[in-house]
């Protein structure tokens, strides 16, 4: 049963479109396989976090008897030499890579932590009723699927690496097994002492969809999934504010309503750096993502000019403003001034203004 697809983008850069087809293809061989079974699940594209930590799956199938994690690759070569160090080509580039196999083991132990903290929700009780059955003896197998027209140089045999192709027979064979082994009227079983973990179908599906609901999406996805930049590169994909709202560090998130905008940045494949804004919650607890916007700061008020007082025969005092003006005769050699009228009054507004007359 297809529990969860991957949403494929097709992206314009040629290595994440690459990683996509690798994924498609593999999600295909998967889909053949177990669509029919109802004692398997499987989900495409799975990214969960639990206690801070991340497990990022191309493609999980949850069985009775376990999980199987695979890591989808899209190189044209991939090798291993005689001491286990991993390397791919691409374009005729050659580089080390990490052990893949190492780190879908490390997505299995991530995986299995979340679900033995939820166990009671998802599997039942044994013995009676008083012993509840957990996850800690869950077997985890990881496969590393190559694409279909790439090529394997094996310096030194690692299983776990198979052409997207061969997976799917691994994982049915290894079922089958398992499923013979945990037959308590096999002959062959009377007297085994190999120990078969396994749940019943109810409670595969009751962790297939627990997984699949705690799924948290990653805008920064290293997969074939579009990035960052290529959303913020279509203004469609991005909410677009409203005329109101002026997006900045530290407003309220007007989508959620509950935590601040802050400022992020991504590398883009041309070198350059992409800013944007989004919400404190993102991508977790919300999507919304913001543009960056230029904010005009407030112009400075304008400042009036002081109106110059026009000294003229009859004009209003600019000191009093009860008097007006009058032209008065300079003593002593002095320049003729402008007088207030009421400079003669002998108590009262009586006003002492001068000005010169140039």
């Amino acid at each position: 049963m297809i529990l969860k697809e991957k949403e494929f983008t097709n992206p314009s850069d040629p290595r994440l479109r690459a990683g996509e087809e690798a994924e498609k293809q593999m999600a295909f061989y998967l889909q053949r396989a177990f669509r029919r079974r109802d004692d398997c699940f499987v989900i495409n594209d799975l990214r969960v976090i639990h206690d801070g930590d991340v497990a990022q799956i191309d493609h999980l199938v949850v069985s009775v008897f376990g999980f199987f994690i695979i890591e989808s690759k899209s190189a044209h070569v991939i090798g291993i030499d005689q001491h286990g160090g991993w390397q791919r080509t691409y374009n005729d580039e050659i580089s080390g890579i990490p052990s893949p196999v190492l780190q879908a083991q490390e997505q299995g132990r991530i995986l299995k932590a979340l679900l033995i903290a939820h166990k009671e929700k998802l599997r039942g009780k044994a013995f009676f009723g008083k012993v509840q059955k957990g996850f800690m003896a869950c077997p985890v197998d990881v496969y590393i699927a190559i694409s279909d027209n790439g090529i394997i140089q094996r310096g030194m045999d690692i299983p776990e690496l198979l052409k997207a192709d061969a997976v799917t027979g691994a994982i049915t064979e290894k079922l089958a097994q398992l499923k013979n082994k945990a037959n308590p009227l096999s002959p062959k079983n009377f007297f085994s002492t190999d120990f078969v973990w396994d749940m019943t179908q109810q409670e595969a599906e009751a962790a297939a969809e627990f997984l699949v609901s705690q799924h948290t999406p990653s805008a920064r996805s290293v997969k074939a999934e579009q990035t960052i930049a290529e959303t913020y590169a279509k203004p469609i994909s991005m909410q677009q504010p409203e005329k109101t709202f002026v997006p900045k560090v530290g407003a309220l998130c007007p989508e959620c309503g509950q935590q601040k905008l802050i400022r992020k940045s991504i590398n883009r494949s041309d070198g350059t750096e992409t800013d944007f804004l989004a919400c404190q919650g993102y991508p977790g607890t919300c999507k919304a993502l913001f543009p960056l916007v230029a904010v005009v700061p407030k112009s400075a008020p304008e400042i009036k000019a002081v109106a110059i007082p026009e000294f003229a025969e009859g004009a209003p005092c600019p000191q009093c403003g009860s008097g007006t003006l009058t032209r008065r005769k300079g003593v002593n050699g002095r320049t003729d001034f402008w007088g207030c009228t009421n400079h003669r009054k002998m108590k009262g507004d009586k006003c002492h203004f001068m000005k010169s007359i140039a």
